[in-house]
C-alpha cells in the first residue's frame, strides 16, 4: 500500500507542475502578444511614412549624393596622397626595458627629427601656415601631426606613413624621416661613446704611469745593480760561484762573481717583486689599451639603425578623401535627420 501511495503522490506533484507551467505561459501569453503587435505598428507606420513622404525622401538622397561628391571633389578637398615605409630596428644600444622597436619608436616621434623634416621641406610655407600668428607654431606641429604617422606593427616593425598633395613630397618626407632617426640614433650613441672614451683614457693613463713609473725603478737596478733576469741569474751565479770553489779559485777570482752575488742577495727580492708586478700592470694596460682602440673605433663608425624592409615610393592613386564613402555617410545622415523631422511632424499632429 505504501508503494502505490508513493506513485499517487508523485504523479500528482508531477501534474502541479505541468499546471503551474501552464499558467506561466498564460500569464506572459497576453504580454509577448502585446510585444509583438506593438513591433508589427511600429513596422508598419514606418513603412506608411516613408510611402508618404518617398518624394522628399528621393529629393533628400540625391541632393545630399551631389552635395557631397561636389564638396569632396578635388576644387574643395585637394586629394591626398598615401607614401609608406616599413622598417625593422637594427644596431640600437637598450637604454631600459624597452624593446628595439619601442626604442625606435620613441626616436621617429622626437621633436628634433619633426623639426628637421619641418625646415628641409618648408612645411609652413607648404601648408600655408603663418608661424608668426599667436598660434602657428602649434598650427603648424598639429598638421604635421595630423599628415604624418608613425606606428608599431603587430609583427614588431615600425610603419611610417606620410600622406601629402604633393606624392613625390610624401615619398621624400618617408625618406627623410628615416634618415634623421638614423642620425639621431647615431648622436645618441656616440654621445654615450664619447662618455665611455673620456673614462677609458683616463684609466689608461694612470696604468701607464704605474707601468712607467715600475719601469723607471727596474731600468734603475738593470743599470747600477746588473739585474736582468732574476731566475736565470740566480742559477747561473749559484753554479759558477759552486765551480770556482771547486776547482780551487783564489778569492781575486771570485770578485765579479762575488758582486753580482751581492747583488742578487740585496736587491733581488725588490727585482723580482717589480718584475712580477711590472708584468701584472703591463698586462692590465695592454687590455685596457685594446678596449680603448675598440671604443675608438666604435665612435667612428657610420651605422644605421633601421633596415628598410618596404621602401616608400610616390602613389599613383590618391588615398583621401573616399568619396564614395562620403557621400553614403552624407545620404545615410540626411535621410535620418528628415525622417526624425517627420516623426516628430507626425507625433505632433492632433
Amino acid at each position: 500500500m505504501k508503494i502505490v501511495n508513493n506513485l499517487i503522490l508523485k504523479k500528482k506533484l508531477k501534474f502541479r507542475i505541468k499546471f503551474k507551467k501552464i499558467e506561466n505561459i498564460n500569464v506572459f501569453s497576453p504580454l509577448i502578444l502585446n510585444i509583438m503587435k506593438e513591433y508589427l505598428q511600429s513596422s508598419n507606420d514606418f513603412i506608411k511614412l516613408i510611402v508618404k513622404w518617398k518624394t522628399h525622401f528621393v529629393v533628400i538622397t540625391i541632393t545630399s549624393f551631389v552635395l557631397a561628391l561636389v564638396f569632396s571633389s578635388e576644387f574643395f578637398v585637394p586629394p591626398h596622397y598615401k607614401s609608406f615605409a616599413i622598417v625593422y630596428p637594427s644596431n640600437i644600444i637598450p637604454y631600459s626595458s624597452e624593446t628595439p622597436s619601442e626604442q625606435l619608436l620613441q626616436l621617429s616621434e622626437s621633436a628634433d627629427i619633426r623639426n628637421a623634416v619641418i625646415r628641409k621641406f618648408k612645411l609652413a610655407a607648404h601648408y600655408n601656415i603663418d608661424t608668426t600668428a599667436k598660434s602657428g607654431q602649434s598650427d603648424l606641429i598639429a598638421t604635421y601631426q595630423s599628415n604624418v604617422s608613425v606606428k608599431q606593427t603587430q609583427f614588431n616593425s615600425i610603419e611610417i606613413v606620410v600622406l601629402d598633395v604633393n606624392p613625390q613630397i610624401a615619398c621624400d618626407m618617408v625618406t627623410e624621416i628615416i634618415n634623421s632617426i638614423n642620425l639621431k640614433a647615431r648622436a645618441l650613441q656616440r654621445d654615450k661613446t664619447k662618455e665611455l672614451v673620456v673614462i677609458i683614457n683616463n684609466q689608461l693613463q694612470v696604468k701607464k704611469r704605474q707601468v712607467d713609473s715600475i719601469t723607471s725603478i727596474l731600468q734603475e737596478l738593470r743599470v747600477k745593480y746588473q739585474l736582468l733576469d732574476y731566475d736565470i741569474q740566480v742559477k747561473e751565479v749559484t753554479r759558477n760561484y759552486l765551480q770556482a770553489l771547486s776547482s780551487g779559485r783564489s778569492k781575486e777570482n771570485l770578485k765579479d762573481i762575488d758582486v753580482l752575488k751581492r747583488n742578487l742577495e740585496e736587491k733581488g727580492g725588490e727585482y723580482y717583486q717589480l718584475k712580477e708586478t711590472f708584468d701584472v700592470m703591463l698586462e692590465s694596460y695592454n687590455a685596457t689599451k685594446l678596449e680603448y682602440d675598440k671604443t675608438i673605433s666604435d665612435l667612428n663608425k657610420e651605422l644605421t639603425y633601421s633596415n628598410i624592409m618596404s621602401k616608400p615610393f610616390p602613389a599613383d592613386k590618391k588615398s583621401y578623401p573616399i568619396r564614395w564613402l562620403i557621400a553614403t555617410v552624407s545620404v545615410a545622415s540626411a535621410n535620418l535627420f528628415l525622417f526624425l523631422i517627420l516623426l516628430m511632424i507626425t507625433k505632433n499632429k492632433p
